[in-house]
């Protein structure tokens, strides 16, 4: 295409973490999502509304090669976490980091050519790396969830007269949820033989059991604190039979109040906050079963007075107004303008549209949890909407990239417990992945009206997901949370030891170990610092393990797990290798596979699958067409590129999709 017939002159990539192709195709034929329905019937799409991840299908990899149209082993993110040869094999760096990208982008690409980006919450685009284009956040899951300052409680409050008790959420840097906290770039995995306890710094795990593998991310996290009800006193127009409770906030370093209240006379209804007892109004109220408004605060922090905001949800309320359940939301630093570039943006948008409200994560599997968790995920959708149309509204830009976690969240979260043989209530679930999937419809419904005959939209997933198999026991290899000593302890090949009351690696007598989600290292002599393999021993042993792990069998079923195993030669063809991969790249059969990171793209499980989206619709896209052809997140920035005239990003190796584009 000549830049004289280049129609498209701004381009949105709508990514939607964890969107699953066959369950996108499911719904549409039920009559489902009619914005998906709009794209596919004004757009392209494939014969499965497909495409190929990269491996492993984790979230930093895909959207690495989303952005650079490059294979990990090009752009050396290859997990949720990153291993650099050389290093120890416990040291991991947060895969999310724009530094571990060896590949150009695709908005640096724009950039040379003197056009400006918006990177919203998209993984690996921070810290930022060109000078004139906007950054929101990009560290985490979550928008700007580095910038909340405090935790997310239950305050479960009790008349009587004890002590408050506080009970500190359980801090995880893992990524086992994905929902990583603080300044993390480089870490250790640690193994203790029991929880972390308050607000310690915890790595990537070693695993030896479920429960302390990337399954713990079911467990609440949240703060808990249990306070006493007593009739108000010294509380300034407190009404007649009021009732309050003292309120630490502010990692227990501040005290708000509660007046516990009725409407009618009789029946307790709703709490009011307040930031003194001397206060004549509340600072924030909310009534049995619903959310307060925006409670704007001020915290002492660092001995500095600081602005905030966040929102109570009242869960459960006596009439008598003897027992008070209430949720308080993460607390916005309304001031801290970290992760936003340039950093004045955070405030704007916070002035313009007001603050967004993380996702609730206090518990989970209960009805009322549920619901809660769906009224926080939808209020940040909505305020999404609103963010992005103020920037595209306001801001010049030729390209918009977004990274959406809704739906990968709900994955991990539910899709497990939508099988009749695991639950009861697996209508329910099966319900609350549907209503996800609904809410992106809608936020697809809005972006959709940015069509103008010179905008082109790609709507893509960097994987999809799988609920674990009713009939199986997820193997103790694979999981992406640290080193897994299960399978590979029982092959004899990785030892431990008891040192101060942890477990850890006994290093001078292990010759390889799991690591990540498909990865298996020897500890090889003169490249690890902890090396005892002879180099000239490395081929046999290498060559040994994957026999081994194509000869285990799953004690349940005698199946076997491994679906193959490739040494560092053979990885190459699926585009890895080099200094970010392990010696040996593995995938597990599909009825083992832990959601989606050590999956093949392709594979299906019970209704779901591990297939990517993708759908185009637009300026220089056809209309209305199913094309064949196979597409995978690669071609995705070299399309881009020849839509719009940019020179394509320098180390771009996937194809156009010219089946896609009109003539």
């Amino acid at each position: 295409m000549s830049n004289n017939n280049i129609k498209t002159k701004k381009v949105l990539l709508l990514g939607l973490d964890g969107a699953d192709a066959l369950q996108v195709k499911k719904y549409v034929s039920e009559g489902k999502l009619p914005n998906f329905k709009k794209v596919i019937s004004q757009g392209v799409t494939t014969k499965d509304y497909s495409m190929r991840s990269v491996l492993p299908a984790i979230t930093p990899p895909n959207w690495a090669s989303l952005a650079t149209g490059a294979f990990p082993n090009t752009h050396g993110i290859t997990c949720f976490w990153n291993h650099t040869l050389g290093n120890p094999l416990d040291q991991l760096d947060y895969g999310f980091d724009s530094r571990l990208l060896k590949a150009e982008t695709i908005w640096e690409a724009y950039a040379r050519s003197g056009k400006k980006s918006i990177l919203f919450n998209y993984p690996t685009a921070w810290p930022p790396k060109t000078e004139d284009d906007i950054y929101v956040d990009g560290t985490s899951i979550y928008t700007n969830l580095r910038g909340y300052i405090d935790y997310e409680k239950v305050y479960n409050c009790i008349e009587g007269d004890f002590p408050i008790k506080e009970v500190p959420h359980i801090l995880d840097n893992t990524g086992t949820d994905c929902r990583v906290e603080g300044e993390v770039n480089s870490v250790k995995a640690d193994i203790s033989k029991s929880e972390y306890d308050g607000y310690g710094y915890t790595a990537p795990d070693i695993v030896t059991s479920e429960e302390n593998g990337e399954s713990s991310s079911d467990l609440p996290n949240a703060d808990q604190i249990t306070t006493p009800i007593k009739f108000a006193s010294d509380c300034k127009n407190a009404p007649d039979g009021a009732k309050e409770v003292i309120l630490p906030v502010n990692s227990g370093m501040t005290r708000r109040y509660g007046l516990i209240v009725t409407e009618d006379g009789k029946n307790y209804n709703k709490i009011k906050i307040y930031a003194s007892k001397k206060d004549e109004e509340p600072i924030g109220e909310a009534k049995a079963g619903e959310w307060s408004s925006w409670i704007y605060d001020t915290y002492r922090i660092d001995g500095k007075n600081t602005k905030v905001a966040y929102k109570i949800r009242v869960i459960d309320i006596k009439s008598d107004g003897s027992k008070l359940k209430f949720y308080y939301s993460f607390v916005l630093d309304l001031n801290k303008g970290k992760y936003f570039y340039p950093d004045k943006i955070g405030k704007e948008i916070y002035d313009k549209v007001g603050p967004m409200l993380q996702p609730t994560n206090y518990d989970r599997l209960n009805k009322t949890a549920d619901e809660i968790m769906l009224e926080s995920i939808t209020e940040m959708y909505d305020w999404h909407v609103k963010a992005i149309n103020y920037l595209l509204d306001n801001k010049e830009w030729d390209l918009f990239y977004i990274h959406m976690h809704g739906i990968d969240m709900y994955n991990h979260f539910y899709l497990d417990y939508t099988f009749e043989e695991t639950s009861e209530e697996y209508k329910r679930y099966q319900d609350l992945i549907y209503k996800i999937y609904e809410l992106s419809d809608k936020f697809i419904g809005e972006m959709l009206k940015r069509l103008d005959g010179e905008t082109t939209i790609f709507i893509v997933s960097d994987h999809g997901g799988v609920g674990k198999n009713p009939k199986t026991e997820f193997p103790l290899i694979g999981d992406m949370w640290g080193i897994n000593t299960g399978i590979m302890g029982q092959l004899g090949y990785t030892k431990l030891k008891e040192e101060n009351g942890k477990l850890q690696i006994d290093w001078k007598n292990t010759t390889a170990i799991s690591q990540r989600a498909t990865f298996i290292y020897v500890n090889l002599k003169g490249r690890d610092p902890e090396g005892i393999v002879a180099p000239e021993d490395y081929d046999a042993l290498v060559e040994k393990i994957i026999d081994d792990l194509y000869n285990y069998r799953d004690p349940k079923t005698g199946k076997r797990v491994i679906s193959f195993a490739l040494n560092r030669k053979d990885m190459e063809v699926l585009g890895l290798g080099g200094e970010n991969s392990g010696d040996i790249f593995y995938i597990l059969e599909p009825e083992f596979t832990r959601c989606h990171g050590n999956g093949l793209s392709n594979h299906e499980l019970l209704g779901y699958s591990m297939r990517a989206l993708f759908a185009a619709v637009g300026a220089g896209i056809k209309k209305g067409e199913i094309i064949d052809r196979n597409v995978g997140v690669v071609d995705i920035v070299p399309t881009i590129s020849h839509l719009t005239g940019v020179p394509v990003p320098k180390n771009t190796e996937g194809g156009i999709i010219y089946q896609a584009l009109e003539e």
